[in-house]
């Protein structure tokens, strides 16, 4: 139970890595908030089965004015502690070469990856400050590192992530709060499908090979689980993790090293 008697605010979680992000807390003995545009009740469900309070909170964190009256009414719901934050929600973004990506397409993917991100984080740490202590995770991904082609809007948004997080993490840690992030590879679940559909039509190959392309990049020849990034995400809002900050770690079974 390490997180026992912790508050936990998990941003788009009502489904797929969020919602087993947001459930991981609550078997540890979390309260957890959810923050998402879309109905996150099936995962405000299966937090309660564990025993632990939720509540939900439907909105764009694009939108400033919403989302910061979320985040206090997600405080008021806390008693004013919020004790984590993770930075879950994002879009997978647009299919094009740099060259025939459109100008409304590309702020899109930035407004919600990056600028949403800010949105949350800038609404929560007033309420850490406060307490002088707190723990920000944010899911970046392993083409925070790395280019990928026909991806320029969702590689640049996650890089760019990877920057907020060690910018913040030096604003924050004379308060005692901690920043990190994650860089899954390809997560076993229905967002890789659609992602691999995607990917799969604009480079003319089949669906069949090009998971098998991807798993062969990576020495454990596999994709992650959900809850292989969940526990990384765990590990690094924990005490267990008390010298880290402004980092981001891999799992990706072995694809990135660096």
């Amino acid at each position: 139970m390490r997180f026992e008697r912790k508050n936990v605010i998990v941003t788009g979680a009502a489904m797929g890595l969020g919602q087993v992000i947001a459930t991981s807390y609550a078997k540890e003995g979390a309260d957890v908030v959810i923050v998402d545009r879309s109905d996150a009740s099936e995962t405000r469900a299966m937090v309660e089965a564990q025993g632990r309070r939720c509540t939900t909170f439907q909105t764009d964190i694009r939108d400033v004015e919403t989302t910061r009256a979320a985040i206090n009414d997600a405080a008021r719901y806390f008693d004013g502690r919020i004790d984590i934050l993770i930075n879950n929600a994002g879009f997978n973004g647009h299919y094009n070469l740099v060259q025939d990506t459109a100008i409304d397409s590309w702020r899109e993917t930035i407004d919600i990856n990056l600028t949403g991100t800010m949105i949350v984080t800038q609404a929560v740490i007033p309420f850490m400050i406060a307490k002088r202590s707190g723990s920000i995770g944010t899911t970046a991904s392993n083409v925070a590192k790395r280019g990928l082609r026909y991806r320029a809007d969702y590689v640049c948004s996650k890089w760019a992530i990877l920057g907020f997080t060690q910018t913040l993490a030096l604003e924050l840690a004379e308060h005692n709060i901690r920043v990190n992030a994650v860089c899954p590879g390809p997560v076993e679940g229905d967002r890789i499908e659609q992602i691999m559909v995607r990917q799969a039509a604009i480079e003319k190959k089949s669906v069949e090979v090009l998971r098998a392309e991807w798993e062969d990049a990576a020495p454990m020849k596999r994709f992650v689980s959900a809850q292989e990034v969940a526990a990384v995400l765990q590990f690094l809002t924990s005490d267990a993790s008390s010298a880290m900050t402004g980092q981001a770690l891999n799992v990706t079974a072995g694809f990135l090293m660096n």
